[in-house]
C-alpha cells in the first residue's frame, strides 16, 4: 500500500481567506446580537475560543457548554460555506496539480478542523472531491482541537510519511509523535518560529525531494 502524505486544507489547496472572513463575520454577528461592538475586537485574539466560550455563555446561558460549542461552530461553518459559495475561485490550482501528480505513488490524506459535512461541501464547491484518498475531520462539539483529529487519523490509517501544514499545534503534535512535519506559508503570513518553512511550490518540491518524495 502506498505511503500517505497528509496535509492541511486552508492555506495550501485553498486560500485561507474564506476561513479568515468567516472568523471575522462570526464575531461581527455576535457583536450585533449582543449589542456590544467591542466583541469585534476579539477576532484578532490568538486564543480566540476562550472568548467564544464567554460570548456564547452570555448569549445562550440556558444551553450546556457542549450545546454552546455546537451552536457556535454551526454558525461559523455556515458562514464559511456561504463565503466559498459566493467566492469559489479560491483554489491554489498549481498546488492541486502537483499533489495530483504524486498520487500514482502516494495516498493523500486530509487532516482538518472542519466538520465532515463542511469539508464535503467545500471540496464539492471547489471541485476537489477526488483529491484526497482519505480524510479525518473535526467533530462538531470539539473546540478546534486538531490533536483529536490527528489521533483519529492515525488510529484509522496509520502514521503518514509526512504532514504538510501551517499551525503550531500540528507541528508540536508531529514532533511528539515522530511524524516528519513540513511547514508551508505561501500567503505571506508570519512563519512559525524556529521551524523551516517553504514559501512557494518550487521550494516545496525541493523539500519533499529531500524527504524522498518525488512525482517520478
Amino acid at each position: 500500500m502506498n505511503p500517505i502524505i497528509a496535509t492541511t486544507l486552508s492555506g495550501l489547496f485553498i486560500k485561507s481567506e474564506p476561513w479568515k472572513k468567516a472568523h471575522k463575520m462570526w464575531f461581527e454577528r455576535m457583536a450585533e446580537e449582543l449589542d456590544d461592538p467591542l466583541i469585534k475586537d476579539y477576532a484578532g485574539e490568538e486564543d480566540y475560543f476562550k472568548q467564544v466560550d464567554e460570548i456564547m455563555e452570555q448569549a445562550y446561558p440556558k444551553l450546556s457548554e457542549k450545546e454552546r460549542t455546537v451552536k457556535a461552530r454551526k454558525i461559523y461553518f455556515a458562514q464559511l460555506r456561504e463565503y466559498i459559495t459566493m467566492h469559489p475561485d479560491v483554489v491554489n490550482k498549481e498546488m492541486v496539480e502537483f499533489f495530483n501528480s504524486l498520487k500514482p505513488c502516494y495516498r493523500l490524506g486530509l487532516i482538518t478542523n472542519n466538520t465532515r459535512i463542511t469539508t464535503d461541501i467545500i471540496l464539492s464547491l471547489t471541485g476537489l472531491q477526488g483529491l484526497f484518498n482519505m480524510s479525518e475531520c473535526s467533530e462538531l462539539d470539539e473546540k478546534d482541537d486538531k490533536i483529536a483529529v490527528f489521533d483519529r487519523f492515525i488510529k484509522y490509517y496509520g502514521k503518514p510519511k509526512i504532514y504538510i501544514g501551517n499551525r503550531k499545534q500540528s507541528f508540536e503534535y508531529c514532533r511528539k509523535n515522530k511524524i516528519p512535519f513540513l511547514s508551508i506559508n505561501i500567503e505571506g503570513e508570519k512563519d512559525l518560529p524556529g521551524i523551516d518553512t517553504v514559501h512557494d511550490l518550487r521550494s516545496l518540491k525541493e523539500m519533499l525531494e529531500k524527504s524522498g518524495i518525488e512525482n517520478e
